[in-house]
């Protein structure tokens, strides 16, 4: 008898859930602002831009709003940097729903690193894609354009060589070709 008593209290004490103090529901507790966002970082590699015989990268921070799942400067688009490691500055973009970054040759036969950055516009899948130079410590923007990419492909080929000169290739968003495609543009690089 007295077992069965032992084990009914540890069947009925085991089964006890215990509950925390309930908030009621006028008690609003606020989180600071700084816990609805979630930073988002991507990195590229980009070889040695600053000639210190380290291969560098380029660190692209997105800051997104978690409650709304929108990117916290707006609905569209937010203002973006570019950052890299002490020595070399960033890069600053305004109005990008995001960043691409490659390492490129040197296309205007300046003796600088360059890089192509590729930065989406609220435009659909446009991008502006621009070629920036790292020369004497400062970037120097050396051509700019914009082209319509939806698949990784698209990426691929923007900058050509013809005749020994470089070219940054881009689309007319408001020209076609014969053929219905967005009308190529090429934007000389080298002199």
């Amino acid at each position: 008898m007295k077992i069965r008593f032992l084990i009914l209290l540890l069947v009925i004490y085991s089964c006890e859930t215990k509950t925390e103090k309930s908030i009621s529901k006028k008690t609003k507790i606020e989180k600071p602002i700084t816990d609805k966002i979630e930073i988002y970082n991507r990195k590229f590699f980009v070889g040695d831009l600053d000639n210190d015989k380290i291969n560098d990268t380029a660190f692209v921070n997105y800051k997104w709003n978690v409650i709304t799942s929108e990117i916290e400067c707006g609905r569209n688009s937010c203002d973006i940097d570019i950052e890299f490691k002490d020595n070399i500055p960033k890069i600053s973009f305004a109005q990008s729903l995001g960043i691409f970054v490659v390492k490129t040759e040197d296309v205007n036969n300046d003796k600088a690193n360059e890089i192509i950055v590729f930065s989406r516009t609220n435009e659909g899948w446009w991008n502006n894609i621009s070629i920036w130079s790292f020369k004497n410590r400062i970037w120097h923007m050396i051509a700019k354009t914009n082209a319509f990419i939806s698949e990784d492909k698209d990426f691929e080929n923007r900058i050509i060589k013809e005749k020994g000169k470089y070219y940054l290739i881009g689309q007319d968003k408001w020209e076609e070709d014969e053929n219905g495609n967005f009308k190529i543009i090429k934007v000389k690089l080298s002199n």
